[in-house]
Protein backbone atom coordinates (compact mmCIF):
# COMPACT_ATOMS: atom_id res chain seq x y z
CA UNK A 1 0.00 0.00 0.00
CA UNK A 2 1.08 3.54 -1.14
CA UNK A 3 1.15 5.93 1.38
CA UNK A 4 0.87 9.32 0.77
CA UNK A 5 3.31 12.62 1.56
CA UNK A 6 1.39 14.74 3.18
CA UNK A 7 3.60 17.30 3.69
CA UNK A 8 4.74 17.60 0.01
CA UNK A 9 1.37 16.37 -1.68
CA UNK A 10 1.09 19.24 -4.26
CA UNK A 11 2.27 18.86 -7.99
CA UNK A 12 0.80 21.02 -10.63
CA UNK A 13 1.05 20.27 -14.42
CA UNK A 14 3.97 21.96 -16.23
CA UNK A 15 3.50 24.20 -19.40
CA UNK A 16 3.13 21.92 -22.51
CA UNK A 17 6.41 22.82 -24.64
CA UNK A 18 4.55 20.73 -27.82
CA UNK A 19 3.28 23.77 -29.30
CA UNK A 20 1.19 23.52 -32.45
CA UNK A 21 3.54 22.12 -34.31
CA UNK A 22 6.61 20.95 -32.86
CA UNK A 23 7.36 22.94 -30.29
CA UNK A 24 6.13 26.34 -32.35
CA UNK A 25 3.09 28.95 -31.82
CA UNK A 26 1.18 30.30 -34.17
CA UNK A 27 3.47 33.28 -34.49
CA UNK A 28 6.28 31.01 -35.50
CA UNK A 29 4.58 29.35 -38.09
CA UNK A 30 3.41 32.41 -39.47
CA UNK A 31 7.09 33.39 -40.06
CA UNK A 32 7.82 30.24 -41.51
CA UNK A 33 4.97 30.08 -44.32
CA UNK A 34 5.59 33.30 -45.17
CA UNK A 35 9.61 31.80 -45.30
CA UNK A 36 7.80 29.26 -47.81
CA UNK A 37 5.95 31.35 -49.68
CA UNK A 38 8.49 33.19 -50.64
CA UNK A 39 10.94 30.74 -51.64
CA UNK A 40 8.09 29.33 -53.62
CA UNK A 41 7.24 32.40 -55.50
CA UNK A 42 11.18 32.61 -56.23
CA UNK A 43 11.66 29.26 -57.88
CA UNK A 44 8.27 29.64 -59.87
CA UNK A 45 9.83 32.67 -60.97
CA UNK A 46 13.77 32.17 -61.54
CA UNK A 47 13.88 28.46 -61.29
CA UNK A 48 16.44 26.94 -59.43
CA UNK A 49 18.40 30.04 -59.07
CA UNK A 50 15.69 31.40 -57.34
CA UNK A 51 16.52 30.11 -54.10
CA UNK A 52 19.68 32.06 -54.36
CA UNK A 53 17.55 35.55 -55.42
CA UNK A 54 15.70 34.84 -52.83
CA UNK A 55 17.66 33.51 -49.74
CA UNK A 56 18.11 37.56 -48.56
CA UNK A 57 14.41 37.72 -47.95
CA UNK A 58 13.46 34.13 -46.83
CA UNK A 59 16.95 33.46 -44.77
CA UNK A 60 16.46 36.03 -42.16
CA UNK A 61 12.45 35.83 -42.38
CA UNK A 62 12.75 31.63 -41.19
CA UNK A 63 15.47 32.44 -38.56
CA UNK A 64 13.17 35.10 -37.08
CA UNK A 65 10.91 32.10 -36.46
CA UNK A 66 13.65 30.41 -33.61
CA UNK A 67 14.53 33.41 -32.16
CA UNK A 68 13.58 34.14 -28.09
CA UNK A 69 13.14 37.36 -27.01
CA UNK A 70 12.44 37.60 -23.18
CA UNK A 71 11.65 33.61 -22.88
CA UNK A 72 9.28 34.39 -25.69
CA UNK A 73 8.95 33.94 -29.52
CA UNK A 74 10.46 36.69 -31.02
CA UNK A 75 7.49 37.06 -33.84
CA UNK A 76 5.32 37.58 -31.13
CA UNK A 77 7.12 39.96 -29.08
CA UNK A 78 7.71 41.47 -32.24
CA UNK A 79 3.86 42.25 -32.86
CA UNK A 80 3.22 43.40 -29.42
CA UNK A 81 6.35 45.97 -29.76
CA UNK A 82 4.60 47.28 -33.22
CA UNK A 83 1.00 47.21 -31.31
CA UNK A 84 2.57 49.43 -28.62
CA UNK A 85 3.92 51.27 -30.82
CA UNK A 86 0.49 52.22 -32.75
CA UNK A 87 -0.81 52.81 -29.34
CA UNK A 88 1.94 55.71 -28.62
CA UNK A 89 1.16 56.99 -31.94
CA UNK A 90 -2.86 57.21 -31.53
CA UNK A 91 -1.90 58.61 -27.61
CA UNK A 92 -3.49 55.23 -26.27
CA UNK A 93 -0.63 54.76 -23.73
CA UNK A 94 -1.46 57.32 -21.86
CA UNK A 95 -4.31 58.53 -19.34
CA UNK A 96 -4.89 61.60 -17.45
CA UNK A 97 -7.99 62.21 -16.19
CA UNK A 98 -9.53 65.58 -16.27
CA UNK A 99 -12.48 66.16 -13.60
CA UNK A 100 -13.61 69.55 -14.91
CA UNK A 101 -14.72 67.55 -18.62
CA UNK A 102 -17.98 66.22 -19.09
CA UNK A 103 -18.14 62.75 -19.02
CA UNK A 104 -20.87 60.75 -19.79
CA UNK A 105 -23.23 59.41 -17.58
CA UNK A 106 -22.72 55.49 -16.00
CA UNK A 107 -18.75 56.02 -16.94
CA UNK A 108 -16.16 55.39 -14.70
CA UNK A 109 -12.49 56.50 -14.37
CA UNK A 110 -10.58 53.94 -15.59
CA UNK A 111 -8.85 54.05 -18.73
CA UNK A 112 -9.87 52.06 -21.72
CA UNK A 113 -13.31 50.57 -22.31
CA UNK A 114 -13.31 49.75 -18.85
CA UNK A 115 -15.18 52.96 -18.11
CA UNK A 116 -18.36 51.50 -19.14
CA UNK A 117 -18.36 49.19 -16.27
CA UNK A 118 -21.08 49.40 -13.35
CA UNK A 119 -21.22 48.94 -9.80
CA UNK A 120 -24.32 48.18 -8.01
CA UNK A 121 -25.12 48.19 -4.89
CA UNK A 122 -27.13 44.86 -3.74
CA UNK A 123 -28.10 44.86 -0.45
CA UNK A 124 -24.35 46.17 0.56
CA UNK A 125 -22.70 44.21 -1.62
CA UNK A 126 -20.69 45.08 -4.85
CA UNK A 127 -22.44 43.72 -7.76
CA UNK A 128 -20.03 44.86 -10.71
CA UNK A 129 -21.90 44.15 -14.24
CA UNK A 130 -18.89 43.94 -17.51
CA UNK A 131 -21.35 44.97 -20.74
CA UNK A 132 -18.31 44.11 -22.92
CA UNK A 133 -18.59 40.16 -22.06
CA UNK A 134 -22.15 40.39 -20.42
CA UNK A 135 -21.09 39.34 -16.82
CA UNK A 136 -21.48 40.13 -13.11
CA UNK A 137 -18.81 39.54 -10.46
CA UNK A 138 -18.89 40.04 -6.82
CA UNK A 139 -15.96 39.55 -4.35
CA UNK A 140 -15.17 38.11 -0.75
CA UNK A 141 -12.66 38.83 1.17
CA UNK A 142 -11.99 35.51 3.07
CA UNK A 143 -9.27 33.96 5.36
CA UNK A 144 -8.57 30.78 7.24
CA UNK A 145 -7.31 31.64 10.53
CA UNK A 146 -3.55 30.17 11.61
CA UNK A 147 -3.02 28.50 8.19
CA UNK A 148 0.29 28.86 8.06
CA UNK A 149 0.70 27.75 11.70
CA UNK A 150 -1.47 24.79 11.51
CA UNK A 151 0.29 21.42 11.27
CA UNK A 152 0.67 19.85 8.05
CA UNK A 153 -2.03 16.92 8.44
CA UNK A 154 -4.81 19.69 9.27
CA UNK A 155 -3.48 21.63 5.86
CA UNK A 156 -3.70 18.97 3.95
CA UNK A 157 -7.30 18.58 4.79
CA UNK A 158 -8.01 22.05 4.53
CA UNK A 159 -6.86 21.84 0.98
CA UNK A 160 -9.02 18.98 0.50
CA UNK A 161 -12.22 20.63 1.70
CA UNK A 162 -11.48 23.60 -0.77
CA UNK A 163 -10.76 21.01 -3.60
CA UNK A 164 -14.67 19.62 -3.92
CA UNK A 165 -15.36 24.00 -3.79
CA UNK A 166 -13.54 24.17 -7.02
CA UNK A 167 -14.65 21.29 -8.74
CA UNK A 168 -18.08 22.44 -8.54
CA UNK A 169 -17.74 25.46 -10.17
CA UNK A 170 -16.98 23.02 -13.64
CA UNK A 171 -20.11 21.43 -12.93
CA UNK A 172 -22.76 24.44 -12.64
CA UNK A 173 -22.79 26.38 -16.36
CA UNK A 174 -22.72 30.23 -16.48
CA UNK A 175 -19.42 29.98 -14.13
CA UNK A 176 -17.34 32.17 -15.88
CA UNK A 177 -14.55 32.63 -14.22
CA UNK A 178 -12.97 32.51 -10.41
CA UNK A 179 -10.36 34.82 -8.99
CA UNK A 180 -8.26 33.90 -6.12
CA UNK A 181 -6.30 37.54 -5.38
CA UNK A 182 -3.97 38.22 -2.66
CA UNK A 183 -2.73 41.69 -1.83
CA UNK A 184 0.22 43.26 0.32
CA UNK A 185 0.32 46.53 0.69
CA UNK A 186 2.08 49.06 3.51
CA UNK A 187 -0.05 49.66 6.13
CA UNK A 188 0.10 51.74 9.81
CA UNK A 189 -0.36 50.89 13.42
CA UNK A 190 -2.82 53.18 14.21
CA UNK A 191 -4.40 50.65 16.40
CA UNK A 192 -1.16 50.44 18.47
CA UNK A 193 -0.97 53.90 18.92
CA UNK A 194 -4.27 54.35 19.75
CA UNK A 195 -4.16 51.68 22.41
CA UNK A 196 -0.72 53.11 23.36
CA UNK A 197 -2.17 56.93 23.82
CA UNK A 198 -5.07 55.19 25.94
CA UNK A 199 -3.43 53.71 28.05
CA UNK A 200 -1.26 56.86 28.84
CA UNK A 201 -4.55 58.56 29.58
CA UNK A 202 -5.59 56.60 32.29
CA UNK A 203 -2.55 55.56 33.39
CA UNK A 204 -1.81 59.00 33.93
CA UNK A 205 1.72 58.71 33.04
CA UNK A 206 4.04 60.81 32.04
CA UNK A 207 4.67 61.54 27.98
CA UNK A 208 8.11 62.75 28.52
CA UNK A 209 10.00 59.69 30.39
CA UNK A 210 12.69 58.01 28.80
CA UNK A 211 10.22 54.51 28.84
CA UNK A 212 8.00 56.40 26.71
CA UNK A 213 10.22 57.69 24.60
CA UNK A 214 11.74 54.37 23.61
CA UNK A 215 8.62 53.39 23.04
CA UNK A 216 7.68 55.97 20.53
CA UNK A 217 10.55 55.60 18.75
CA UNK A 218 10.14 51.59 18.77
CA UNK A 219 6.62 52.35 16.82
CA UNK A 220 8.19 55.13 14.63
CA UNK A 221 10.95 51.90 13.77
CA UNK A 222 8.19 49.43 13.21
CA UNK A 223 5.63 51.69 11.29
CA UNK A 224 8.08 50.97 7.86
CA UNK A 225 7.85 47.36 7.98
CA UNK A 226 4.05 47.43 8.81
CA UNK A 227 2.03 45.68 6.00
CA UNK A 228 -1.33 43.99 5.42
CA UNK A 229 -1.77 40.93 4.06
CA UNK A 230 -5.47 40.76 2.29
CA UNK A 231 -6.83 37.66 0.23
CA UNK A 232 -10.26 38.16 -2.31
CA UNK A 233 -11.95 35.83 -3.90
CA UNK A 234 -13.68 36.79 -7.35
CA UNK A 235 -17.03 35.15 -8.82
CA UNK A 236 -17.86 36.01 -11.83
CA UNK A 237 -20.99 34.55 -14.04
CA UNK A 238 -21.65 34.62 -17.54
CA UNK A 239 -24.99 35.81 -18.10
CA UNK A 240 -25.78 34.63 -21.52
CA UNK A 241 -25.08 31.20 -20.83
CA UNK A 242 -27.33 31.90 -17.52
CA UNK A 243 -30.21 33.56 -19.67
CA UNK A 244 -33.00 31.04 -18.99
CA UNK A 245 -32.64 31.80 -15.10
CA UNK A 246 -32.63 35.42 -15.62
CA UNK A 247 -35.40 35.24 -17.60
CA UNK A 248 -37.24 33.15 -14.70
CA UNK A 249 -36.47 36.14 -12.76
CA UNK A 250 -38.11 38.88 -14.79
CA UNK A 251 -35.17 39.98 -16.82
CA UNK A 252 -33.13 43.15 -16.78
CA UNK A 253 -30.54 44.64 -14.30
CA UNK A 254 -33.28 43.43 -11.27
CA UNK A 255 -32.48 39.70 -12.54
CA UNK A 256 -28.87 40.25 -12.62
CA UNK A 257 -28.20 41.82 -9.00
CA UNK A 258 -31.12 38.83 -8.32
CA UNK A 259 -29.02 36.41 -9.42
CA UNK A 260 -25.89 37.83 -8.38
CA UNK A 261 -26.90 37.47 -4.36
CA UNK A 262 -28.26 34.45 -4.59
CA UNK A 263 -24.81 32.82 -6.00
CA UNK A 264 -23.23 35.12 -3.37
CA UNK A 265 -25.27 33.33 -0.84
CA UNK A 266 -24.56 29.88 -2.46
CA UNK A 267 -20.90 30.35 -2.45
CA UNK A 268 -20.57 31.76 0.82
CA UNK A 269 -22.37 28.60 2.65
CA UNK A 270 -19.69 26.44 0.33
CA UNK A 271 -16.98 28.41 1.37
CA UNK A 272 -18.21 27.94 5.68
CA UNK A 273 -18.39 24.32 4.65
CA UNK A 274 -14.81 24.30 3.71
CA UNK A 275 -13.89 26.05 6.98
CA UNK A 276 -12.98 29.17 4.75
CA UNK A 277 -14.30 32.22 6.95
CA UNK A 278 -15.99 35.24 4.72
CA UNK A 279 -14.84 38.22 6.43
CA UNK A 280 -16.58 40.29 4.32
CA UNK A 281 -18.34 40.81 0.94
CA UNK A 282 -16.71 43.66 -0.92
CA UNK A 283 -19.37 47.13 -1.08
CA UNK A 284 -18.69 49.04 -3.79
CA UNK A 285 -16.75 51.56 -1.53
CA UNK A 286 -14.58 48.95 -0.87
CA UNK A 287 -14.02 48.25 -4.58
CA UNK A 288 -13.27 51.68 -5.11
CA UNK A 289 -10.56 51.67 -2.27
CA UNK A 290 -9.13 48.34 -3.54
CA UNK A 291 -8.77 49.47 -7.35
CA UNK A 292 -7.45 53.74 -5.98
CA UNK A 293 -4.98 52.25 -3.57
CA UNK A 294 -3.41 49.87 -6.73
CA UNK A 295 -2.76 52.90 -8.60
CA UNK A 296 -1.89 55.27 -5.99
CA UNK A 297 -0.65 53.41 -2.93
CA UNK A 298 0.53 56.53 -0.82
CA UNK A 299 -3.28 57.15 -0.68
CA UNK A 300 -3.14 53.38 1.63
CA UNK A 301 -2.57 54.88 4.57
CA UNK A 302 -5.09 57.66 4.10
CA UNK A 303 -8.07 55.08 3.50
CA UNK A 304 -7.11 52.70 6.38
CA UNK A 305 -6.90 55.45 8.99
CA UNK A 306 -10.76 56.84 8.28
CA UNK A 307 -13.51 55.44 10.51
CA UNK A 308 -16.13 52.42 10.33
CA UNK A 309 -18.44 54.93 8.72
CA UNK A 310 -16.85 56.51 6.28
CA UNK A 311 -14.69 53.37 5.21
CA UNK A 312 -13.84 52.61 1.63
CA UNK A 313 -13.77 55.28 -0.88
CA UNK A 314 -16.21 56.83 -3.49
CA UNK A 315 -16.96 54.99 -6.91
CA UNK A 316 -16.24 58.42 -8.60
CA UNK A 317 -12.42 57.87 -7.65
CA UNK A 318 -12.02 54.84 -8.33
CA UNK A 319 -9.32 55.29 -11.31
CA UNK A 320 -6.24 56.96 -11.45
CA UNK A 321 -5.72 60.26 -12.10
CA UNK A 322 -2.70 59.62 -14.11
CA UNK A 323 -1.75 56.72 -15.66
CA UNK A 324 1.47 55.98 -18.80
CA UNK A 325 3.12 53.44 -20.63
CA UNK A 326 6.30 55.15 -21.48
CA UNK A 327 7.75 54.79 -24.79
CA UNK A 328 11.08 52.93 -24.67
CA UNK A 329 10.17 51.10 -21.46
CA UNK A 330 8.34 47.83 -22.15
CA UNK A 331 8.26 46.70 -19.06
CA UNK A 332 7.08 49.32 -16.22
CA UNK A 333 3.82 51.48 -16.09
CA UNK A 334 3.45 54.87 -14.29
CA UNK A 335 0.39 56.22 -12.67
CA UNK A 336 -0.28 58.45 -9.32
CA UNK A 337 2.12 57.51 -6.94
CA UNK A 338 3.53 54.09 -8.32
CA UNK A 339 5.92 52.46 -10.81
CA UNK A 340 4.81 48.88 -11.59
CA UNK A 341 5.30 45.96 -13.49
CA UNK A 342 3.13 42.91 -13.82
CA UNK A 343 4.94 39.73 -14.41
CA UNK A 344 2.83 36.43 -15.48
CA UNK A 345 3.91 32.96 -13.46
CA UNK A 346 4.92 30.69 -16.53
CA UNK A 347 6.34 27.97 -14.70
CA UNK A 348 5.22 26.19 -11.39
CA UNK A 349 6.73 23.50 -9.04
CA UNK A 350 7.90 21.05 -11.30
CA UNK A 351 8.25 18.54 -8.28
CA UNK A 352 6.10 17.90 -5.30
CA UNK A 353 5.57 20.79 -2.86
CA UNK A 354 4.13 21.57 0.32
CA UNK A 355 0.08 23.28 0.94
CA UNK A 356 0.84 26.78 0.99
CA UNK A 357 4.52 26.89 -0.91
CA UNK A 358 3.59 30.62 -2.54
CA UNK A 359 4.46 31.53 1.45
CA UNK A 360 7.54 33.06 0.50
CA UNK A 361 5.56 35.32 -2.24
CA UNK A 362 3.05 36.45 0.06
CA UNK A 363 6.23 37.61 2.38
CA UNK A 364 8.63 38.81 0.22
CA UNK A 365 10.99 41.22 1.11
CA UNK A 366 13.50 43.93 -0.06
CA UNK A 367 16.80 42.16 -0.02
CA UNK A 368 18.36 45.63 0.98
CA UNK A 369 16.05 47.20 3.44
CA UNK A 370 14.14 44.33 4.33
CA UNK A 371 10.71 45.98 4.17
CA UNK A 372 7.44 44.21 2.75
CA UNK A 373 7.13 44.44 -1.18
CA UNK A 374 3.99 45.45 -2.50
CA UNK A 375 2.44 43.68 -4.83
CA UNK A 376 -0.79 41.59 -6.48
CA UNK A 377 -0.38 37.72 -6.89
CA UNK A 378 -3.64 36.99 -8.93
CA UNK A 379 -4.56 33.29 -9.91
CA UNK A 380 -7.35 33.11 -12.47
CA UNK A 381 -9.66 30.00 -12.63
CA UNK A 382 -11.74 29.47 -15.83
CA UNK A 383 -13.62 26.39 -15.39
CA UNK A 384 -13.73 23.45 -18.06
CA UNK A 385 -16.49 21.38 -18.44
CA UNK A 386 -15.52 17.94 -18.51
CA UNK A 387 -16.73 17.12 -22.10
CA UNK A 388 -14.64 19.61 -22.92
CA UNK A 389 -11.45 18.91 -20.86
CA UNK A 390 -11.43 15.39 -22.51
CA UNK A 391 -11.60 16.80 -26.06
CA UNK A 392 -8.80 18.64 -24.89
CA UNK A 393 -6.81 16.14 -23.85
CA UNK A 394 -7.29 13.90 -26.57
CA UNK A 395 -6.45 16.96 -28.83
CA UNK A 396 -3.11 17.29 -27.41
CA UNK A 397 -2.04 13.70 -27.00
CA UNK A 398 -2.59 13.79 -30.96
CA UNK A 399 -0.54 16.60 -31.55
CA UNK A 400 1.79 15.10 -29.22
CA UNK A 401 1.62 11.59 -30.89
CA UNK A 402 2.16 14.11 -34.67
CA UNK A 403 5.35 15.51 -33.14
CA UNK A 404 6.35 12.26 -31.80
CA UNK A 405 6.62 10.85 -35.33
CA UNK A 406 8.47 13.90 -37.34
CA UNK A 407 11.07 13.31 -34.44
CA UNK A 408 11.30 9.31 -35.88
CA UNK A 409 11.17 10.69 -39.24
CA UNK A 410 14.16 13.12 -38.29
CA UNK A 411 15.94 10.61 -36.38
CA UNK A 412 15.25 12.54 -33.06
CA UNK A 413 14.96 11.35 -30.20
CA UNK A 414 12.40 12.78 -27.97
CA UNK A 415 13.81 14.44 -25.00
CA UNK A 416 12.85 14.12 -21.19
CA UNK A 417 10.28 17.53 -21.29
CA UNK A 418 8.80 15.43 -24.59
CA UNK A 419 8.01 12.72 -21.89
CA UNK A 420 6.86 14.78 -19.01
CA UNK A 421 3.66 16.72 -21.48
CA UNK A 422 2.70 13.08 -22.12
CA UNK A 423 2.69 12.27 -18.31
CA UNK A 424 1.13 15.21 -17.45
CA UNK A 425 -1.96 14.45 -20.04
CA UNK A 426 -2.17 11.08 -18.53
CA UNK A 427 -2.07 12.35 -14.72
CA UNK A 428 -4.52 15.15 -16.21
CA UNK A 429 -7.33 12.28 -17.28
CA UNK A 430 -7.27 10.06 -14.57
CA UNK A 431 -7.85 13.29 -12.25
CA UNK A 432 -10.53 14.08 -14.92
CA UNK A 433 -12.17 10.78 -14.89
CA UNK A 434 -11.79 10.84 -10.93
CA UNK A 435 -14.35 13.59 -10.76
CA UNK A 436 -11.82 16.63 -10.20
CA UNK A 437 -12.65 19.58 -12.20
CA UNK A 438 -9.81 21.25 -14.49
CA UNK A 439 -9.15 24.88 -15.02
CA UNK A 440 -7.39 27.01 -17.34
CA UNK A 441 -5.34 28.99 -15.11
CA UNK A 442 -3.16 31.73 -14.94
CA UNK A 443 -1.17 33.57 -12.37
CA UNK A 444 -0.32 37.08 -12.66
CA UNK A 445 1.93 39.09 -10.06
CA UNK A 446 1.99 43.08 -9.65
CA UNK A 447 5.13 44.46 -8.34
CA UNK A 448 4.95 48.00 -7.04
CA UNK A 449 7.49 50.29 -5.68
CA UNK A 450 7.28 54.45 -5.66
CA UNK A 451 10.69 54.93 -7.69
CA UNK A 452 12.38 52.71 -10.71
CA UNK A 453 15.13 51.98 -8.68
CA UNK A 454 12.85 50.69 -5.54
CA UNK A 455 11.21 48.73 -8.39
CA UNK A 456 14.20 47.24 -9.65
CA UNK A 457 14.88 45.93 -5.83
CA UNK A 458 11.41 45.19 -5.37
CA UNK A 459 11.17 42.95 -8.13
CA UNK A 460 14.93 41.28 -7.61
CA UNK A 461 13.62 40.43 -4.23
CA UNK A 462 10.14 38.88 -5.64
CA UNK A 463 12.44 36.55 -7.93
CA UNK A 464 14.33 35.27 -5.13
CA UNK A 465 10.66 34.82 -3.21
CA UNK A 466 9.40 32.92 -6.42
CA UNK A 467 12.47 30.71 -7.08
CA UNK A 468 11.89 29.46 -3.38
CA UNK A 469 8.80 28.79 -4.15
CA UNK A 470 9.27 27.15 -7.03
CA UNK A 471 8.16 29.51 -9.87
CA UNK A 472 9.34 31.29 -12.95
CA UNK A 473 8.10 34.61 -14.02
CA UNK A 474 7.98 36.39 -17.45
CA UNK A 475 7.46 40.18 -17.82
CA UNK A 476 4.42 40.77 -19.71
CA UNK A 477 6.62 43.38 -21.92
CA UNK A 478 4.95 45.75 -24.27
CA UNK A 479 1.35 44.76 -22.14
CA UNK A 480 1.82 46.68 -18.66
CA UNK A 481 -1.25 48.57 -18.67
CA UNK A 482 -3.50 45.72 -19.40
CA UNK A 483 -1.84 43.40 -17.09
CA UNK A 484 -1.86 46.28 -14.35
CA UNK A 485 -5.72 46.85 -14.47
CA UNK A 486 -6.30 42.70 -14.68
CA UNK A 487 -4.98 43.04 -10.99
CA UNK A 488 -5.40 46.78 -9.87
CA UNK A 489 -9.55 46.14 -10.43
CA UNK A 490 -11.03 43.57 -8.27
CA UNK A 491 -13.71 42.22 -10.82
CA UNK A 492 -12.82 38.74 -11.77
CA UNK A 493 -10.45 39.93 -15.30
CA UNK A 494 -7.88 37.67 -17.31
CA UNK A 495 -6.06 38.28 -19.99
CA UNK A 496 -7.00 36.69 -23.53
Amino acid sequence: MTIQDLSRPVRLPRRSRQGVVMGMDSWQLACVAVAAIVVLICVNRFGPPGLVYGAPIYVPIGAFAFVTVHGDSAPRQAGLWLMKQLRHTLGATKHIYRPERPHVAGTLNLPGIRASVQIWDVEGVACVYNPHDRSVSVTAEVEVEGFLMKDIPERFDLAQQWSPVLASFTQRPGVKRAVLQERTIPTTIRAARDHYETVMIKRGLDAASPVNRNYEQVLNRAEPFAVSHRNYLTFTLDLIALGPQLKALGGGEGAVKSLAALEARNLADALRASRITVRRWLSPRDVAALTRVAFDPEFAANVQNRPDDKMGVDSVAIGPMYLEEPRGQNGVVYSDSGVHTTMWIHEWPRSDAAIGFVEPIVFARMPSTGEAITHILSIVLTPVSVKKAMKRIEDDKKIWRGNEKLRAKRGADGSAADAADWDALERQEEEIVAGHGEFRYGAYLTVTAPDEAKLDQAIAGMRNALARAGMEPQILYCQQAEALMVNALPIGLGMK
